[in-house]
């Protein structure tokens, strides 16, 4: 439902959670419901980032996302950020990220978006999106979004989403979505590979 922050003036239209207790099952039964950093995850949205910033030409780079949607919050177990504006290699790795970075609420960023229209979204400029505008704007000066839901093909539960943020504007094309779906790809792989940690659900 729509929502608006006296603080900032901006709109929010956050779609409804209505999978979340199925989600939270699952990523439990999976061992994922834990906040913790996965180092594949981590090695994938590295990859991701840098693949993208050859393919468009961004000396800047791209974060990278392995987003997990949790009770209320999105947490991302996978996570890349560039160095700087000068590009090059990033200190961020699962040791360095700061646990709090890897955090944020519901109602900021657009994973929640892809994740509840099930395919791909790219957004060349989120600027143009006034009511899908939020705290990553500010936060890390987010300009551009390519993300891909993350949905478990055995149950077809969407469990988040992989995404590149970057800081200029970025003309997406079909094989920079296909890219981000084939990371998508390689996520559901891993994730669907792990050994039940408890007795799926009936």
């Amino acid at each position: 439902m729509p929502t608006f922050d006296v603080a900032t003036g901006l709109h929010a239209q956050v779609p409804e959670d209505h999978k979340a207790a199925e989600r939270l099952a699952l990523l439990q039964r999976k061992g994922l419901i834990e906040d913790r950093p996965v180092v594949r995850f981590d090695d994938l949205a590295r990859a991701a980032a840098m693949e993208a910033a050859a393919r468009v030409g961004n000396a800047r780079g791209f974060y990278g996302f392995v987003n997990l949607m949790k009770d209320g919050y999105q947490y991302f177990a996978g996570m890349w950020v560039p160095s700087g504006a000068d590009g090059g290699e990033s200190q961020a790795t699962a040791v360095a990220i700061a646990p709090a970075d890897r955090f944020m609420e519901r109602t900021s960023g657009w994973c929640v978006h892809t994740a509840d229209r099930r395919k791909a979204l790219p957004l060349k400029n989120v600027m143009d999106y006034p009511r899908w505008m939020n705290r990553a704007i500010h936060t890390i000066g987010a300009r551009t979004y390519l993300g891909a839901p993350l949905i478990h093909r055995p149950t077809g539960i969407v469990l988040g989403t992989f995404a590149l943020v970057g800081q200029e504007t970025t003309d997406w094309s079909r094989q920079d979505v296909d890219m981000v779906k084939r990371y998508a790809d390689q996520v559901l792989d891993y994730i669907e590979a792990l050994p039940d940690v408890t007795p799926p659900l009936h």
